[in-house]
């Protein structure tokens, strides 16, 4: 579990330290927005939930991880499995720590600064604001596939599968968005993710879906490591 452990905390502070920082960036500048809008009131009535821009960090934590920081970890004799173990901390702990913001500001600050200026967050948003333990898990869940489903795609792209599935991913947007029975497919697929209720069949759908995405890479690594 140390070398997984060790692998989790190279990932925690090499390159990520940009998404941190472009989130943490968006972060301040929603609470900016809101205190001048209070003391000037001259932008707008409603404003983006802070924790939102969070969620930045899930979507470019991910594509360093497994880009940049795998080039550098295979260079010094990582072994793609520790890897790979080492990666999932770092998703798990990522989707946890800014679930458990999330929902702190949405049940703690959100409320009192509604008084003032309509906040959007995806949490009441997307219906997940059935209960604390369900705000946290759909946004835990959701955050989890978001972040393999990125993991996936950016880590194949070494290979022509990567780029197959790159293609593929388009076509199904362009091709089941304007034809009315695709469409349903896609709704329903979004439905089962995001909306369903109660919550825990998309929770479970999510999990089931970032472990079977994420597990794919296994395959990947058996092409390219005999250790």
């Amino acid at each position: 579990m140390s070398k997984y452990w060790m692998v989790a905390k190279v990932n925690f502070k090499k390159t990520t330290w940009i998404a941190y920082l472009v989130a943490g960036i968006c972060f301040v500048a929603m609470i900016a927005d809101f205190i001048l809008d209070y003391t000037v009131n001259t932008i707008g009535d409603s404003t983006v939930a802070a924790y939102c821009m969070l969620y930045l960090v899930c979507i470019l934590a991910p594509i360093f991880i497994a880009s940049v920081n795998y080039t550098k970890m295979m260079n010094i004799g990582v072994k793609k499995k520790t890897y790979f173990g080492g990666c999932m901390i770092n998703y798990v702990m990522f989707a946890a720590v800014i679930s458990l913001f999330g929902v702190l500001e949405h049940y703690l600050i959100d409320p009192v600064l509604s008084a003032h200026k309509t906040i959007y967050g995806l949490i009441p948003v997307f219906g997940w604001d059935t209960s604390v333990f369900g705000a946290f898990f759909s946004q835990f869940s959701f955050l989890l596939l978001v972040e393999a489903v990125i993991h996936t795609l950016v880590f194949m792209q070494a290979k022509w599968y990567g780029w197959v599935a790159d293609v593929l991913i388009v076509a199904i947007i362009s091709v089941f968005t304007p034809i009315p029975a695709l469409r349903e497919a896609e709704i329903f697929f979004f439905n089962f993710t995001i909306f369903r209720q109660p919550a825990i069949i998309h929770i479970a759908v999510c999990l089931v879906l970032s472990s079977f995405i994420y597990l794919t890479n296994i395959f990947y690594l058996k092409n390219r490591d005999n250790g």
